[in-house]
């Protein structure tokens, strides 16, 4: 924090912490509000709030939308707009620094500045990696931390700030995750007064808004996205750029701890067993990170690769690479990641088929075994005979079993099915390292999602 403007405890106290929050909650505004009345409420108490145009409703307005936008990433456009009203500014936004590049979400629409070559001016200027080297909930002035005169003769001055009125500059630090991090600016213009010790003091109240705002919108974001991840019967797996691992589900890590897994994690990374096929990865995984033409990220694509334990062996897994917006908060991406879906190929079918196409498709068990037995290449009179019944009855259950999938021939079913096939859970492999397998995400009732890590 700035030196001489401690941060306001009593907003500290009112603080809600992110496990008061729950995803499906109907009073979850009610509390946002409620937790906004309260916090204001002791800062009228204070009488922390400086003197001017800055009045109690205004601030309630900015820091109640604030905590709108942590719950409906959409409201932030108009929470940057009540900032920028707030601090006297020409304009705001928050700012996402990260490997990738710079997303912004401004009070002004800018196209020039938001293009690439903007972007990358301000990315090129010292003086944001100065700005990147402060601490999260950290609040300055840019003339406070750089030198004004040198930076003035600079190209990110000259042609870019210049010419937008941006003359004053107050920061706020909100987060940071990885190598990307995300902050709030309000500029002011040369006709303005320049920011001051209240505005300063201001800041320092609302920043620990700011601050929970966010927490409450990744933890929304992240158990949102553990339900999703897992529900699905085939392998994901969420990479950045470089393939380090960010998020895996319940049937990817079945896939790692398998013997003949085609994929290795390593120090956090994401790779393949199969040499030839390393390289290929690391490309589809580049280009579904990445920006084409600063517009839109690469398609990815598909790659087969062998199993673990026979690398010189037939393909047996598909690897499917695709861009993945991750939300993290403030309305943009955590980075730009790619997700991988691992699914298996192979005409047998894999343990636990039987009684997962019985919950997908609502069969009974007896169509279940049928419809199990053509997934895994057996004739109706192969399956009948099997499971003892005439070849009549076995048809009168792959009639059932049409009309519940929605299929109309036999080639059709199996198709369909193979689509929502697990992956096969691992045999016991005592030679196999533990810290080989990441943590498994949190149930349906967990209270948050932890990171996989290694």
């Amino acid at each position: 924090m700035t030196a001489g403007y401690p941060p306001c405890q009593a907003f500290r106290r009112c603080n809600l912490g992110v496990d008061d929050i729950r995803v499906c909650d109907p009073g979850l505004t009610k509390i946002v509000t409620i937790h906004t009345f309260f916090a204001l409420f002791a800062l009228s108490i204070l009488g922390v709030f400086p003197m001017g145009a800055v009045t109690l409703e205004s601030v309630f307005t900015t820091v109640n939308t604030i905590y709108e936008a942590a719950l409906d990433q959409e409201r932030w456009g108009d929470a940057v707009g009540l900032l920028r009203d707030l601090f006297g500014g020409s304009r705001a936004c928050i700012l996402r620094f990260g490997r990738d590049g710079v997303e912004a979400t401004s009070s002004v629409l800018d196209p020039e500045l938001n293009s690439l070559n903007g972007m990358e001016a301000v990315v090129r200027d010292p003086f944001t990696r100065t700005h990147l080297e402060m601490p999260v909930g950290a609040v300055w002035q840019r003339a406070a931390i750089v030198d004004e005169r040198a930076f003035r003769k600079r190209e990110l001055w000259q042609d870019w700030f210049r010419p937008r009125d941006m003359h004053g500059q107050l920061v706020c630090k909100l987060a940071s995750s990885g190598t990307a991090n995300w902050f709030l600016d309000v500029n002011r213009g040369s006709r303005q007064e320049a920011f001051c010790a209240a505005d300063i003091d201001l800041m320092e109240k609302i920043a620990p808004h700011m601050l929970r705002a966010g927490q409450i919108s990744r933890h929304i974001a992240e158990a949102r996205a553990a339900s999703a991840f897992l529900s699905m019967p085939l392998g994901l797996l969420v990479v950045d750029g470089n393939q380090r691992l960010l998020q895996a589900n319940e049937a990817a890590e079945t896939l790692l701890a398998r013997a003949d897994s085609p994929l290795v994690l390593k120090g956090g990374m994401i790779g393949v067993s199969d040499p030839a096929a390393l390289q290929d990865l690391a490309r589809l995984v580049a280009d579904a990170s990445s920006l084409r033409d600063g517009a839109a990220p690469g398609p990815g694509g598909t790659l087969q690769v062998p199993s673990g334990a026979r690398a010189s062996g037939p393909a047996r897994f598909a690897l499917t690479v695709a861009p993945y917006r991750d939300v993290h908060a403030y309305g943009l991406a955590r980075e730009r990641c790619a997700a991988i879906v691992v699914t298996e190929i192979a005409p047998r079918v894999s343990k636990g088929f039987e009684a997962h196409i019985r919950t997908v498709f609502l069969l009974t068990g007896a169509e279940a075994r049928l419809a199990a037995d053509l997934a895994s290449g057996l004739s109706i009179a192969e399956s009948a005979a099997r499971n003892g019944v005439t070849y009549s009855t076995a048809r009168t259950y792959l009639d059932r079993v049409f009309r519940k999938t929605d299929t109309h021939h036999q080639s059709q079913l199996v198709a369909t099915l193979k689509t929502v096939q697990p992956l096969e859970a691992p045999a016991l492999d005592r030679e196999r390292k533990p810290s080989a397998v990441p943590k498994r995400l949190p149930s349906r009732n967990s209270r948050s999602k932890r990171q996989i890590r290694s």
